[in-house]
């Protein structure tokens, strides 16, 4: 096979026309140069000004509780620290996070929008600011601890909203096909097909396919076809072998290349960077190593060889012990300060239609071992017996069980759902040891009978009254994106991802508690819920009541 950087090479000189790189079959679609380029840059940029202005206003914040005091009489007593000493604070302050966060990759291109990761990193990032603040302060000989730590929890809960917002803006835009890097996916047929559905299914990761080259993919229906569509209906058109990649992202004006080295030989991945990097062109590396996070994965240079270090999922006791304290404070003061909210929910429903208040179900948990889970009942008494009408309106694949604006659902019910009242009773099962706040959704047995081995790796940790998937990735009824986020949850858990995933559904539950009130009311009544994670009111076929 003729190298690229030689191909390179021999059009520079005669440009014959026998060139690998002559030009792309007519119906690889062009698009705009300037737009898939600006794109990503445009993203950071913005994404910068973002948190500038919320670490601004936290470390801000922090000076003014923590500068001031007050005289027994209540009279002001003035600031404790010079003008001077507590605007050096704010500007090392925002100037440290920031370098901190661009050294942990929170502004590499794409940006990322997985907020579960980014979280730890930005804990990480305010974290070694504080240090360096509190090493600044002292070589002014003026050290203000209680002014730190307030800048500290001001800076991260700012920067968590302001993260947030920004997060669910650039995932609606590049749902829309904006703002992303455009890529020639480069590749064997299988390990193209597969990047290319990834991507469809995850257009939020910031990667959009313009073309595919490499070996000529299967048939229309069950892949991807010059001029046509892959199986998932994305119009990703086919440009030829390798040899024509540069050719490829010079006629869609894409980024880069991203390359699926799986099922090709060394020598011709080599060959193909070499050429790529001769021409001036990144290349993305996919590995097919799928459910490792980037915490596991360190690359490594042995005799000038780059080799990638992938470190066993484990986990010690002491984070254990953590996860466990993490679920009993969140589990208990929830359960306190909800209390009245269940109650008045519990008399809404049984003056409803005198049926129970509870609704129980078996699930299966840590080990496979089958537990009852109680939730708030959001259905009507009859809804096993309607459940056979609803089958055919399955909005999942796989074995999971989704039916929108289900009849069954009571009035109170909906508005139970749409806020998550009716999971708070799933919080005595984390009291309990049965469930943990952050982890796996609950699953059905009938749905545990048709996972394979892999996917019943997900029973080696408790299930969740919220999860991964449950707040990234709920509204795609693929079950391929529940298997994966599930099985990357399992070997990958933090403390900071299931803080992350804690914040993060808040806010999912308020965008649904919007959606369900501009949507109209089910045209009937139903029955007992599912209990599945907090953001989401997806009901199951055995959601039915007592």
């Amino acid at each position: 096979m003729l190298s690229l950087r030689e191909s390179g090479g021999d059009r520079r000189r005669d440009g014959a026309r026998d060139d690998p790189w002559a030009p792309l079959p007519t119906g690889v679609a062009c698009v705009p140069a300037a737009a898939p380029r600006r794109g990503p840059s445009t993203v950071r940029r913005r994404l910068i000004v973002v948190d500038v202005v919320a670490l601004l206003a936290g470390w801000s914040v922090g000076r003014l509780v923590a500068g001031t005091e007050t005289a027994p009489a209540g009279q002001d007593i003035g600031p404790d620290i010079g003008p001077g000493v507590g605007l050096a604070t704010v500007a090392v302050g925002v100037a440290a996070t920031l370098a901190c966060a661009w050294f942990l990759g929170l502004y590499r291109l794409p940006v990322p929008v997985t907020r579960s990761g980014a979280l730890g990193r930005l804990v990480r990032s305010i974290g070694a600011a504080a240090m360096v603040v509190l090493v600044g302060q002292a070589l002014l000989g003026d050290v203000v601890p209680e002014q730190v730590v307030a800048s500290v929890a001001a800076a991260l809960a700012l920067t968590t909203l302001a993260r947030y917002l920004f997060d669910v803006w650039l995932t609606a835009r590049r749902a829309r096909g904006d703002l992303s890097t455009a890529v020639v996916v480069a590749g064997s047929a299988a390990a193209t097909a597969a990047l290319v559905e990834h991507l469809r299914l995850n257009p939020e990761a910031g990667f959009r396919p313009t073309a595919i080259v490499g070996d000529r993919p299967p048939a229309a229906g069950s892949g991807t076809t010059e001029g046509g569509t892959n199986g998932g209906g994305t119009e990703t058109p086919w440009a030829g072998g390798l040899e024509r990649a540069g050719d490829a992202v010079r006629a869609t004006a894409a980024a880069g290349v991203l390359l699926a080295v799986n099922g090709l030989d060394g020598p011709v991945v080599n060959d193909l960077v070499d050429g790529l990097c001769a021409a001036a062109i990144p290349v993305y590396l996919s590995s097919g190593l799928s459910g490792v996070s980037d915490a596991r994965l360190q690359s490594l240079s042995v005799a000038h060889e780059p080799l990638a270090l992938v470190r066993p999922p484990g986990h010690s006791a002491l984070q254990r012990a953590g996860k466990r304290v993490l679920d009993v404070v969140v589990a208990a003061i929830l359960l306190v300060v909800a209390a009245p909210v269940v109650a008045v929910a519990a008399l809404l429903i049984k003056l409803h239609d005198r049926g129970p208040v509870l609704f129980r179900q078996v699930r299966v948990g840590r080990a496979g071992a089958p537990f009852t889970v109680v939730k708030l009942r959001t259905m009507e008494v009859d809804a096993e017996a309607r459940l056979a009408e609803l089958r055919d309106r399955n909005e999942r694949h796989g074995p999971l069980f989704k039916v929108s604006s289900d009849p069954r659902v009571t009035p109170i019910g909906a508005v139970l759902r749409s806020t998550a009242i009716d999971e708070l009773p799933q919080l005595v099962c984390v009291l309990t040891g049965r469930m943990s706040m952050v982890g796996p959704r609950p699953a059905l047995p009938a749905e545990a009978a048709e996972f394979d081995d892999e996917l019943l790796r997900r029973h080696l940790v408790k299930p969740g009254v919220t999860g991964l998937w449950q707040v990234e990735a709920n509204h795609k009824a693929s079950f391929e994106e529940y298997r994966r986020l599930d099985l990357f949850y399992v070997d990958n858990w933090s403390i900071a991802m299931d803080l992350a995933v804690l914040i993060d559904t808040v806010p999912a539950l308020v965008r649904r508690g919007l959606r369900a009130l501009a949507r109209p009311a089910p045209a009937a009544p139903a029955s007992a819920g599912s209990p599945s994670a907090l953001p989401h009111p997806a009901p199951h076929p055995a959601d039915v009541g007592p």
